[in-house]
Parts: C-alpha cells; sequence; structure tokens
C-alpha cells in the first residue's frame, strides 16, 4: 500500500503493524466494503476460469489449479495490480513446493507433525518484516497443511507441485492482465522491496524479548499440535480443519487471537450450514457448485479485512464445498469438520494461556526498530 491515511486505515501492509485486526462482531471494517469487494471479485476470476475447466470437463486435477490460485490470492491482495501480480509471481513456486512438501510430510504421523511445525515456525517469523510477508508465510502454511489434510500417496508429489504452481501463477497472470487492462489508473507509489531493512529486521526480532520470534515459536508449536491431535484422535478425512482453525486465528496479540477465535467460531457454524446444504441440495450440478465455490472465494478475499466472521463464513463454504466435489458427503463430515474447529479453538486458545508474552517483549514492541522494516 502507498503511504498516508487511507493506507494506515485499511491496515499497513508494508511494515510496522503486526496484525490484520479483525472488525468486532457485525461490526465493518478496517477496510471500506465496496473496494475491499471488487478486489475480491477480480481474484476470484481466475479461480471461476479454473473451476469451469476442472469441474465442466472432469478434469483429473480435481481442482486443484483452483485451489492453488485461491491460495495465491492472498499475498499483496491489498496492492494495486502490479505490485500483486508480482508478488504472486514470487509466491507461487512456494506454493507448489509447500503442496509437494505437505504430501512428502504427510506418510507418517511424526513427519507431518515435524514438517508442518518448521513450516509454521518460518510462516510466523515472518511478522517480524512486515504483513505482507507474513501474509506469504502463511499462505505457504496453507497449501502445505492442505495436501497434508488430503492424505495423498507419493506418487501425487510430482502433479501437486505442477498444478498448485500453475494455480498459482495464474493468478499473478490475471492480475498483469487487470492493471494492463483496467488498473494502470489506479496505480499507487509503492515501498520498493528493500532485502537490507528485511535482513535487518530479521537478526533484530532472533530473541525471546521479541514478540515477532515468540509468536514463530508459538505457531510452529501449535501447528505442529493441531497435526498431532487429529492424528492421534484417527480424524484422518477432516482433521485438517484442526491446524487450519489455527492458522487464521493465531496473531502475535493475545487480545487479536481471543477476538479471532470468538468470530471464527461463529463464521465457521454459518460456513458449515450454508455450504452442506448448498452441497446436499446442488451436489450433482457442477454448474452451480462452481458458481457458489467462485462467489465463496470472492466474499473470502473481499472481506478479509471487512468482517472477519463473515470471511470465515466464507471461506469455510469453499473448503466444505471443494472436498465435497471429491466426493465427501457434506452433511456426514459437518460433525467432524465442527469437531475440528473447536479443537483449533481450544488449543489456539490455550498456548496463550501457557505462554503468553512478557511485559519485556511488550514494551519493546512499542520500539519502531524491533517493529519490522518497511518492504
Amino acid at each position: 500500500m502507498g503511504s498516508g491515511a487511507s493506507s494506515q486505515r485499511l491496515f499497513n501492509a508494508s511494515g510496522w503493524a503486526r496484525e490484520l485486526r479483525a472488525s468486532p462482531l457485525f461490526a465493518i471494517g478496517p477496510s471500506e466494503p465496496r473496494p475491499a469487494l471488487r478486489r475480491g471479485f477480480l481474484l476470484a476470476v481466475p479461480i471461476g476460469l479454473a473451476l469451469v475447466l476442472e469441474l465442466g470437463f472432469d478434469a483429473p486435477t480435481k481442482g486443484a489449479v483452483a485451489t492453488g490460485a485461491l491460495v495465491n490470492g492472498f499475498p499483496g491482495m491489498d496492492a494495486p495490480a502490479r505490485p500483486r501480480a508480482a508478488w504472486q509471481v514470487a509466491t507461487a513456486p512456494l506454493v507448489g513446493l509447500a503442496a509437494a512438501f505437505g504430501i512428502l510430510t504427510s506418510q507418517t504421523a511424526i513427519t507431518a507433525i515435524l514438517g508442518l511445525g518448521l513450516i509454521g515456525l518460518l510462516a510466523g517469523y515472518l511478522f517480524a518484516v512486515s504483513l505482507r510477508m507474513a501474509i506469504v508465510g502463511l499462505t505457504v502454511a496453507l497449501a502445505c497443511l492442505i495436501a497434508q489434510g488430503l492424505f495423498l500417496p507419493i506418487t501425487d508429489l510430482g502433479p501437486a507441485l505442477l498444478y498448485a504452481t500453475l494455480g498459482g501463477l495464474t493468478q499473478a497472470a490475471w492480475s498483469l492482465l487487470v492493471w494492463v487492462a483496467v488498473d494502470r489508473a489506479a496505480d499507487q507509489p509503492e515501498n520498493a522491496w528493500n532485502a537490507r531493512r528485511a535482513r535487518e529486521a530479521l537478526r533484530a526480532n532472533l530473541s525471546l524479548a521479541s514478540i515477532s520470534a515468540r509468536h514463530a515459536i508459538r505457531f510452529g508449536a501449535v501447528l505442529a499440535a493441531g497435526v498431532a491431535t487429529y492424528r492421534l484422535l484417527g480424524l484422518t478425512d477432516h482433521g485438517y480443519w484442526v491446524p487450519l482453525t489455527i492458522l487464521f486465528v493465531m496473531r502475535p496479540d493475545r487480545e487479536e487471537t481471543d477476538h479471532r477465535l470468538i468470530l471464527r467460531a461463529l463464521g465457521s457454524v454459518l460456513g458449515l450450514v450454508l455450504a452442506t446444504a448448498v452441497a446436499e441440495a446442488f451436489g450433482g450440478s457442477d454448474l452451480v457448485i462452481g458458481a457458489v465455490l467462485t462467489l465463496a472465494a470472492a466474499l473470502s478475499f473481499g472481506l478479509l479485512t471487512v468482517q472477519y466472521a463473515l470471511f470465515t463464513a466464507a471461506i469455510t463454504t469453499y473448503v466444505v464445498l471443494m472436498t465435497a466435489t471429491l466426493g465427501e458427503g457434506a452433511f456426514e463430515a459437518a460433525g467432524q469438520r465442527a469437531l475440528g474447529t473447536a479443537l483449533g479453538i481450544l488449543i489456539a486458545f490455550l498456548a496463550w494461556r501457557l505462554w503468553p508474552n512478557p511485559r519485556s517483549a511488550l514494551d519493546l514492541a512499542s520500539q519502531p526498530n524491533m517493529g519490522g522494516a518497511k518492504t
């Protein structure tokens, strides 16, 4: 985002800010709904096109390209089309590698736990650089945990790498097209990527006195605990909802995390009800399911910075309907998804009670040199 009051009111994606603040229940903000929803529907276009090809022609990819496009829609989503495309180009191969890594590590419980824990540790530490870099890390972690949760054979490692990367590049190509055809007039000055400042921020936060470092350890540990929980309980079909919930609610700030826990619970219930109803009523119509998936993706992007509970409902609807296209009964699985969400919320809640930030870390967080480098 460019500097100025409007970008600060949205959220500071280029540095200093650590948290993407969720609006209170029933409130709207911090983003203005109209531009955020417009951006969301633009980002959903390549997802819809991929769904038409994958569902309409019964492609063997089974929604993998569309999901890659969905996951790679989040990096740089706050930026104008040209810098957004740059972030998406850079992140697309990471999404593919994360999907392949997820399949590789999913073959045993111990590798799954350690693998996602490591990805979570690295993703959480990126809050030291900027919120936008943190979103890249969360995107990579999301691709890994989805791939782990599908329990695919090792022979699918190559296709997963290819399809997820292709989906991510499709999103980037669309952003470039939007910039060329539509959004040139909307370009705003962007802070150029500054590798030196990023390295300085990473080095400066290598201490348990740093909120970013503590968040990285906490985030990696609770994601690993989420995987261990669903593996131990035998929730092999829908257990990934446990770490998925953790990924979306955990933030470096306890108050913000607790706030998201409430909104996540409400949004998940709403999304489960909507998705189950749509799947049961229109499960035989690829056209209807594809349209609802595209709408859910658009609302996921558009509502993330507008209303977190509704964002949660939208992303829940997408994931439930996408898994339903793989032949899983939406109604039969609703209970397992609700259980996974509840377990994820409980683990995230306990994590902050067991290892909170000390007062010294909170004091250091107020210092500009600990707030992250502008990128």
